[in-house]
């Protein structure tokens, strides 16, 4: 007998997840470029999510509770939100920027509701990927037209969207999760959509390199070079310890790698040529400040002076820090001079605000959050494959987009949650997937495509 707690109705399910795989579209397609698109995909998933834990909550539960990227995001949710709480009884006079920081920060959970989305919405999680590069480009045109179609080469540095530093490195992500993926990106020979595969690939590496070159950012750069030899190293590791036995690559393999290599020298070098200036002013600014105590006005010396009033003011509190959006308080605290403004509401950089924002303890759930997300590509990765790829081209951007925080701070702007979503989502939907195997959420998944009843 059908129990009807496990078993909803079927016009139920299919409601649900048309409403999660049309929200899953509209954030992954709106990432690249419209905030409304992202708001209403994130609304649509969410609600949809909300309501799919409770009409399938025998299916699902099980597997969320199994996965421990879900596990730390919700861990780091609740405490946001206390932190946020109590913080706002301490200091009532800023009590709404700690609750509207708690909201930003809790945003962590778009990870794993467009992982659950594409792992419950497509047989194959590139195609989130597919969705994600198709915003971009389309973004990007838009963006470029607007801007009078600036040319990288031309040595001139423009402002797009959100700002140059995370214009490069949204455009230094997609560059290299569209080269790492180039193989699953073209498809086989034979098929008959090969040749505008292609074409779409062409266009997003181009597009992409310029947008990387036109908005010029140093952290994105450094982001994609570390990257990049970081997932050489990887691939370098694997073929020497997993693959060595049964490595067959064809010339083919090798050409059309020499070729990416080619390339990407090429796209660094260009970025080093129009930042090397700026790059060697920074690095005497360093010393200077090493040598004298004396910290230089630049775009460096404000991060430095930042960075050392932040530190003094996290030493002070350091286990639960100032509550989450303290940074405009925390800047009159330490009476920053005014050579040392120039960073508004953060310290420019992300890893110190959350010191500062949520403490030791907050930074080591974040810590653990994508840790977590990290083994387990990691895993993926060694075991070769089409998933092995996709695996690469998320942990390398996850390497890129720490390596930017490290002089930036992307967590006040709404973009760049949908950003580590969009990057970093697909590929978890196949850790989802294969903690999945005969469960719930492929039953949920036959229910709401009407594939079974």
């Amino acid at each position: 007998m059908s129990n009807p707690d496990t078993h909803p109705p079927l016009w139920i399910s299919r409601i649900v997840h048309a409403l999660g795989v049309t929200g899953l579209v509209m954030l992954l397609l709106g990432t690249g470029f419209s905030k409304a698109a992202q708001n209403a995909g994130m609304a649509f998933t969410l609600l949809a999510f909300l309501a799919g834990t409770w009409v399938h909550r025998h299916q699902w539960w099980p597997r969320l509770k199994a996965d421990w990227v879900i596990r730390w995001t919700a861990v780091w949710i609740l405490y946001v939100i206390g932190l946020a709480i109590i913080m706002a009884q301490v200091y009532p006079e800023i009590a709404e920027r700690h609750y509207e920081y708690a909201w930003k920060l809790s945003r962590f959970f778009l990870i794993g509701l467009v992982a659950w989305w594409v792992a419950m919405a497509f047989r194959n999680a590139i195609t989130g990927y597919f969705l994600m590069l198709a915003g971009f480009v389309l973004g990007a045109l838009l963006f470029h037209h607007a801007q009078g179609w600036p040319w990288g080469l031309a040595g001139a540095r423009v402002d797009l969207w959100e700002g140059r530093q995370f214009y490069t490195l949204f455009s230094a992500s997609v560059l290299a999760v569209t080269l790492i993926l180039t193989r699953d990106i073209w498809g086989p020979r034979h098929d008959r959509w090969f040749w505008f595969r292609g074409a779409m690939w062409a266009t997003t590496v181009l597009v992409a390199a310029n947008g990387l070159l036109v908005s010029q950012s140093r952290g994105g750069l450094l982001g994609l070079a570390v990257g990049l030899v970081l997932a050489s190293a990887a691939l370098g590791y694997r073929q020497l310890r997993v693959d060595a036995a049964r490595s067959h690559s064809s010339r083919s393999q090798w050409l059309v790698m020499t070729i990416a290599v080619a390339f990407l020298a090429f796209i660094l070098w260009l970025g080093w040529q129009a930042n090397s200036d700026r790059i060697g002013h920074d690095v005497a600014v360093i010393a200077e400040t090493i040598e004298s105590g004396d910290i230089q006005r630049s775009s460096m010396g404000v991060r430095l002076g930042q960075w050392m009033h932040g530190m003094e003011l996290f030493r002070e509190r350091p286990w639960f820090g100032w509550g989450p959006g303290a940074g405009e308080q925390l800047q009159e605290l330490a009476a920053l001079p005014e050579r040392y403004q120039a960073g508004g509401i953060h310290f420019h950089s992300a890893p110190l605000d959350l010191l500062l924002w949520t403490g030791i303890v907050g930074l080591v759930i974040a810590t653990l959050l994508f840790a977590s997300l990290a083994l387990g590509l990691w895993r993926l990765f060694l075991r070769g494959g089409p998933e092995a790829r996709l695996a690469l081209a998320a942990l390398t951007v996850m390497a890129m987009a720490f390596i930017a925080s490290i002089t930036q701070t992307y967590l006040t702007s709404q973009v760049s949650w949908y950003y580590l979503a969009a990057f970093l989502g697909p590929a978890h939907a196949l850790l989802l997937k294969r903690s999945a195997t005969g469960s719930g959420m492929a039953a949920a998944r036959r229910e709401g495509s009407g594939a079974g009843g």
